[in-house]
């Protein structure tokens, strides 16, 4: 192989490694990374392909290039995208033209950044492994260079070099992945880490085209405090209605900041006066979202942190404190929840299409009261529409519309929307709520785990000041979050769900805001010390540091000068006689001090005679390299193969 086609096969070879995560990423389009990377497998298996192209024809194909990056738009997605695509097609450009050594060093800073791009834009935490991976073998690239550069041809990197750098390169993974920033730009997200997961959220956006994952999260514990069982009816737990809607949008109302914030003990609805008379449930939140929790029927809660109620209903949280946080509550039997809540004027309307209108029509045909025509919309869309958590694609301008008339198909929130806007239709006050619904029941009976999975949204129609909001679900009832019950061969599942949780809270979903706090936890507990006591903290960098230079230069001295060249003891060839004087010396055959490199060598021969090549070639080169001009990268790589052919014969003899 010529230099030429080695270099080109070099630049293939590091193209594809920077190539390698591009295409989980959705905003870069397939040809942009799909060019390239044809171009880096044809040059890895035919490297002697090359192509030679005159200033016209690159004059036209970089006109070329900035019409396709132009056609294929995304500058609204931010400059990033246009640009790696550019960079991309550019990256190609110059690997097809390399022919000699100066114009792969001019092409390897475009595979550099199209490398840095990648590594940057992989916030999923497989960065660390891709890390290792491509450092290891850029570093056998460089080393390959290197060896080009000296030899013309192309020289074997030991094995054990690679492992060393791709473990290397692990280790600076973890603190990169700590500290690189991970910004939000369409450029940073990933098609191959989740879109979006299930999960409660204080505002619904029913526009976005990813498919849903389930998240085993969990979000809160809740259990009865006297140890009776936990009933199905406690199960549904509310945070808060939306009723401030745009198009494809739904928002709680905002509660009135400059109320005085309640906290201890706050009274939510009609019911026992006595809290004897009620049930005691303590809730914990693991991670303290902006609204608490409450089961249906909750009369009291009892709070240590401040918390202001909403228009509809919910308790939002006003404290920062990301500390786990428990309230009790207290739920009475029979109680009607939010009783007192009549409709806010200016509540949900929508401009129904006359096709929705008219559906509305024809699902409560003959039917007079609100409950009656709530009833009769929740089993239409329970039996004649399917539920679906995958993909929605492009719904157009009016989601609920393209739900109730096109697709019939999606998630919990489009069924609890289409009911507000057909129920809306018809001039029936109604709101989109969400929480979460049932839950896993430990082996005790007196405790529910819910988890992100379990977040749900469903529907409050009102009834009348008599009736106050009543509770519908028009979801299917089959895909409605239910209870579980814990067994004892469910724990090895719960411990596994609990770690794959934890995998995705604090390294999946590790992003700036983590960043921020870890370097604000790093300041407080380390950097603030040192400061505070900056002369024990310099002398015992000062002690590290002295004891490093001593180990370093105790490693370093010479032990036995068997040679006489002038900086012999810091020549590779040196190295490697003094190590075969120790493999003779411990094999029972002593060297005198003043043996010269060819007595060493003959002494070895007669140690093991198998291995007399490689001990004649380790002579030879440390012969030339000490008393012909000193050390060069030739000679130094000629006694480092010379000594690896010899180890690796003197292990052979051991074994045989």
């Amino acid at each position: 192989m010529t230099a030429g086609a080695a270099y080109r096969q070099l630049a293939g070879l590091l193209l594809l490694t920077a190539l390698a995560p591009l295409p989980f990423l959705y905003v870069v389009t397939p040809p942009f990374w799909l060019v390239p990377a044809v171009v880096g497998a044809v040059l890895v298996v035919r490297p002697s392909w090359s192509l030679r192209l005159s200033p016209l024809v690159q004059n036209a194909l970089a006109i070329a290039i900035l019409v396709a990056v132009a056609a294929a738009g995304g500058a609204r997605l931010g400059p990033m995208r246009p640009l790696g695509h550019l960079l991309l097609l550019l990256a190609a450009v110059r690997a097809v033209q390399i022919a000699d050594r100066r114009s792969f060093l001019r092409g390897a800073p475009l595979f550099v950044l199209v490398w840095v791009v990648s590594l940057t834009a992989s916030t999923h935490v497989t960065v660390v492994a891709y890390f290792a991976a491509s450092a290891a073998i850029w570093w056998w690239a460089g080393m390959q260079i290197q060896l080009l550069g000296v030899t013309g041809a192309g020289g074997v990197v030991r094995p054990r070099h690679a492992v060393a750098a791709a473990l290397a390169a692990l280790l600076l993974a973890v603190p990169v992945f700590l500290v690189v920033p991970r910004l939000r730009s369409p450029w940073i997200a990933g098609r191959g880490s989740i879109q979006s997961v299930t999960g409660f959220s204080s505002r619904v956006e029913l526009a976005g085209i990813g498919s849903i994952a389930r998240s085993q999260e969990r979000a809160l514990v809740m259990r009865a405090v006297d140890g009776r069982p936990i009933q199905p009816g406690w199960t549904r737990l509310r945070a808060t209605g939306y009723e401030r809607v745009t198009v494809g949008s739904w928002a709680p109302r905002s509660a009135d900041r400059h109320r005085e914030p309640l906290v201890g003990a706050i009274r939510m609805a009609e019911g026992p006066a006595d809290r004897r008379a009620a049930v005691e449930l303590e809730v914990t939140l693991d991670r303290p979202h902006e609204y608490l929790f409450l089961p249906e029927g909750t009369v009291e809660v009892e709070v240590d942190r401040p918390v202001l109620v909403d228009p509809a209903g919910g308790l939002v949280l006003r404290s920062e404190d990301a500390r786990p946080m428990r309230y009790t509550v207290w739920v009475g039997g029979g109680a009607e929840l939010w009783r007192d809540d009549p409709p806010q004027r200016g509540g949900p309307r929508f401009e129904a299409l006359p096709e929705v209108r008219a559906l509305a029509e024809r699902i409560t045909g003959g039917l007079d009261s609100a409950e009656d025509r709530a009833r009769a919309i929740e089993a239409h869309l329970q039996s004649r529409y399917a539920y679906s958590m995958a993909g929605m694609g492009r719904i157009g301008p009016d989601p609920m519309a393209w739900f109730l008339l096109r697709s019939r198909s999606g998630h919990c929130e489009y069924f609890a929307g289409g009911m507000v806007v057909l129920l809306d239709a018809l001039d029936i006050p109604a709101r989109m709520v969400g929480g979460f619904s049932g839950g896993s029941i430990a082996s005790g009976g007196d405790q529910l785990v819910v988890r992100q999975s379990n977040a749900h949204t469903w529907v409050e129609v009102w009834l009348g000041p008599q009736r106050g909001w009543a509770t519908f679900d028009p979801t299917p009832a089959a895909n409605v979050p239910g209870l579980s019950v814990g067994r004892a061969r469910d724990r090895l599942r719960f411990t596994w769900e609990w770690l794959q949780a934890s995998w995705d809270r604090y390294v999946l979903t590790f992003g700036m805001a983590e960043q921020m706090d870890l370097l604000s936890v790093l300041a407080e507990r380390i950097v603030a010390p040192l400061l505070a006591h900056w002369r024990s903290a310099a002398i015992v960098l000062a002690a590290l540091a002295v004891a490093i230079v001593a180990a370093t230069a105790v490693h370093r001295r010479p032990r036995r000068s068997r040679l006489r060249a002038p900086g012999a003891a810091r020549s590779p060839a040196a190295r490697a006689i003094a190590r075969l004087v120790r493999l003779l010396e411990r094999g029972g055959s002593p060297v005198p001090a003043a043996a010269t490199v060819r007595r060493i060598g003959r002494a070895a021969a007669v140690r093991w005679p198998e291995a007399a090549g490689p001990i004649g070639e380790l002579a030879d080169a440390a012969e030339r390299e000490l008393y012909a001009g000193g050390p060069t990268p030739v000679r130094a790589f000629e006694v480092r193969r010379a000594w690896s052919e010899l180890r690796r014969a003197i292990r052979s003899s051991r074994g045989a």
